[in-house]
């Protein structure tokens, strides 16, 4: 009989061993493997979600994340609710909240949009804001809007976004220029406060830092080359306003000079056409000439209702605590001043490119020349509570509707 012999120490290389199910080793080491596969998993999804997590903090920071997401999804749509293709434009349940202009278009904000629409009544261009204290502010053919305590803000014109961004810091104050650039005071941890004047390109020129004064308001020149920085702080346990001037063309932020008023809450300020500079104080116009040599100031009397800055001159509707007695002021480039008293006291006030004042009151419109000598009075619906003019003709603003004066003329 044919046997096959194995010798005892032969090995086959293809015999598995089998698994001894009593070897403590083998099981710690299993077990210990597991944990480090857990470990391992664990901090890989916590460094993903702090990833995430970062991410949206920077491009919550940095960007407007809406129009963002619009970009990445091609999605170029109006957002508005309020379309028009001519006067009177309905407003459709909007809550309207101011009007102004800027270049060849009237700027309608509600408590939510911001909508430009052409002389004839058509809607340009229009977005939801969702800023919690928006500002408009207009410089030639674009508008800044900013949410002042917050930290976005975003340049449109009649034709779309140009530009939208957020701040490191909480916004205070802004503005833009004719050309395009645009200036945004911020606060600082280490200072008062501070400024960052960018481009027209949004590339970042200049910063200037305030240690201990109050940024209240800032202003361009016409051309763009300067900026007026309003500011209060104390001096001697006493209120100061200044004004301080920077050149923005220069590498350096260092001031080209500064004028300082006494006593004095300042509230905006402006440059005129000549280069002239007007500081809107609680109780008088700081007029500081163009080479910064001479300055004055212009009382006027009760308190400030409404205010006006054209290139030539700064128009201030002033009234008692009691809002009984109303004083219209003009102050012109020199410190000129020119004053009436307003019979039925005043709502709006607003200037066309002639020069004429309308001033608002409840049932009527006056229409004052540059001399402030009453030329007309013109009747319109009681519910008007906002002005504006775009070129020499009169627009008016009503909770239900946006209209020129002979739409909502009384006859």
């Amino acid at each position: 009989m044919n046997q096959r012999m194995v010798l005892p120490t032969a090995k086959n290389p293809l015999q598995r061993k089998e698994k001894d199910r009593y070897d403590l080793d083998a099981y710690r080491r299993s077990v210990k493997l597991k944990k480090i596969r857990r470990i391992i998993l664990t901090v890989m999804s916590l460094l993903i979600i702090l990833i995430v997590l970062l991410g949206g903090i920077y491009l919550y920071r940095n960007y407007d994340v809406d129009n963002l997401a619009q970009t990445l999804t091609g999605g170029q749509t109006e957002t508005g609710t309020v379309i028009s293709n001519s006067f009177p434009v309905s407003l459709g349940g909007e809550i309207p909240q101011e009007l102004t202009t800027t270049g060849n278009s009237l700027v309608l904000r509600t408590t939510d949009e911001v909508i430009f629409f052409d002389n004839g009544g058509s809607t340009q261009h229009s977005f939801t804001h969702r800023y919690t204290n928006p500002v408009l502010k207009s410089g030639g053919s674009r508008l800044l809007t900013y949410d002042r305590g917050g930290y976005g803000y975003r340049i449109d014109s009649g034709s779309g976004l140009h530009y939208s961004g957020r701040t490191e810091s909480t916004l205070i104050t802004g503005t833009i220029s004719s050309r395009g650039s645009y200036a945004l005071a911020v606060s600082e941890t280490r200072y008062a406060g501070s400024v960052i004047v960018h481009s027209r390109s949004n590339e970042e020129i200049l910063r200037w830092y305030s240690a201990s004064d109050q940024i209240v308001d800032l202003a361009f020149s016409d051309d763009g080359a300067y900026l007026a920085i309003a500011c209060v702080g104390f001096e001697s346990n006493s209120l100061v306003a200044k004004v301080y001037i920077i050149d923005v063309n220069r590498p350096s932020s260092e001031e080209k000079g500064v004028a300082a008023f006494a006593g004095a809450m300042p509230v905006a300020v402006d440059y005129k056409s000549d280069g002239s500079i007007h500081l809107l104080c609680d109780t008088f116009v700081g007029v500081i000439s163009g080479d910064l040599q001479t300055q004055l100031e212009v009382p006027f009397s009760n308190s400030i209702y409404r205010y006006v800055f054209t290139p030539s001159r700064t128009i201030l509707l002033n009234t008692d605590t009691s809002a009984v007695s109303f004083t219209l002021t003009s102050v012109d480039r020199s410190g000129n001043k020119e004053d009436v008293q307003v019979k039925g006291g005043g709502n709006d006030v607003c200037v066309d490119d002639n020069g004429m004042i309308y001033l608002l009151e409840k049932t009527s419109i006056l229409t004052f020349d540059s001399s402030l000598e009453l030329k007309k009075e013109l009747a319109t619906d009681s519910s008007v509570f906002a002005m504006a003019t775009l070129g020499n003709k009169l627009y008016l603003l009503s909770d239900s509707k946006l209209a020129r004066w002979e739409d909502m003329a009384l006859s």
